[in-house]
């Protein structure tokens, strides 16, 4: 976890300590939960919707090369435009196989061999 404080975290420090939680602030700081914001890459800023699973698995391997994920930036996020249009036969949604040949699932072992996580955008649409 990186070493600095979220303004979260601190908030909740202070107001522990304040009312006599002192050992609960304690617990705060040693659990490393909430040091960092969610941290990572979204698709979405620089690609729209010219995203493909080669434009993925290069940036998975960029978070590890370039050391960033080593501070934290564990999330490697799809936003749109990753789906078919068309739904299987049981009403889910499906990879465009001409973008994601592999399909999803051997792109999230890819990612998550890595020590990463997959984050992916959906709607109800």
């Amino acid at each position: 976890m990186g070493g600095g404080f979220t303004f979260f975290s601190v908030v909740v420090l202070l107001v522990a300590q304040c009312n006599g939680y002192e050992d609960y602030a304690q617990f705060l700081l040693a659990n490393g939960v909430g040091r960092t914001p969610p941290m990572g890459w979204n698709s979405w800023n620089h690609f729209n919707c010219r995203i493909d699973e080669s434009i993925v698995k290069a940036t998975a391997d960029a978070l590890i090369s370039t050391g960033l994920a080593a501070l934290g930036y564990k999330y490697v996020n799809i936003d749109d435009c990753w789906a078919d249009r068309r739904r299987d036969s049981r009403g889910k949604l499906v990879a465009n196989q001409t973008t994601f040949p592999s399909g999803i699932k051997a792109l999230a072992d890819y990612v998550h061999a890595r020590g990463l996580k997959l984050g992916i955008y959906g709607d109800a649409g």
